[in-house]
């Protein structure tokens, strides 16, 4: 999919993260990472179980931001891991999706040795969970994108609007915290109609 949304449960709240993630999900978002890793595993593994019951009935794909352990036993698509995971990692699970955040071209190239399934690079841009921060921009985000057989999602203080800068980039897609989930939300796809529920 174009979009990889990433939760932010902890600071819009459980029951307001889940009616805005049944809109996104119902306007054709379809890969989600559960990103809650201050949260004790029972809080996470409840919030798992909750997306999982709004994205299957729409073919939708749920990720976790964690170890494949806890993916496995709660019914996850998929593991996603951090750039130290990675990096510590020696094979992937054959079982389900696998995907990483990466930083840098080496991380790019770990994870396509590994044969992820695709992974999220940046920060592109500035972002308001890391100020003052360094960013990649988009011409250092193509430098470490090109030649890549990995689909890779930007990420970075972007908006749903930056799809077609970031494709023109070598990017998959965006990947997407703040902008995916909007009070009133937007279609991911051009062209989808909110599905009947």
């Amino acid at each position: 999919p174009p979009v990889y949304g990433i939760s932010m449960a902890d600071e819009l709240g459980e029951a307001e993260f889940l009616a805005r993630a049944k809109a996104a999900l119902a306007r054709g978002l379809a890969l989600v990472q559960v990103r809650e890793k201050g949260w004790p595993a029972p809080r996470q593994q409840a919030l798992v179980a909750a997306l999982i019951g709004l994205a299957r009935p729409r073919g939708a794909k749920v990720l976790l931001n964690g170890d494949v352990e806890h993916a496995r036993a709660w019914g996850c698509d998929g593991v996603h891991w951090t750039s130290d995971a990675l990096a510590g990692a020696t094979a992937r699970p054959q079982d389900m999706l696998c995907a990483a955040s990466c930083h840098t071209r080496d991380d790019i190239d770990r994870a396509s040795a590994l044969g992820l399934d695709f992974a999220v690079l940046g920060p592109v841009a500035p972002t308001p969970s890391h100020p003052g921060g360094p960013t990649l921009g988009w011409q250092g985000f193509a430098a470490i994108a090109a030649e890549t057989p990995l689909p890779i999602y930007a990420l970075g203080g972007l908006e749903l609007s930056d799809l077609p800068v970031a494709v023109a980039h070598g990017a998959h897609g965006v990947a997407l915290r703040r902008a995916a989930w909007p009070a009133v939300c937007r279609e991911f796809m051009p062209g989808t109609t909110e599905r009947t529920r």
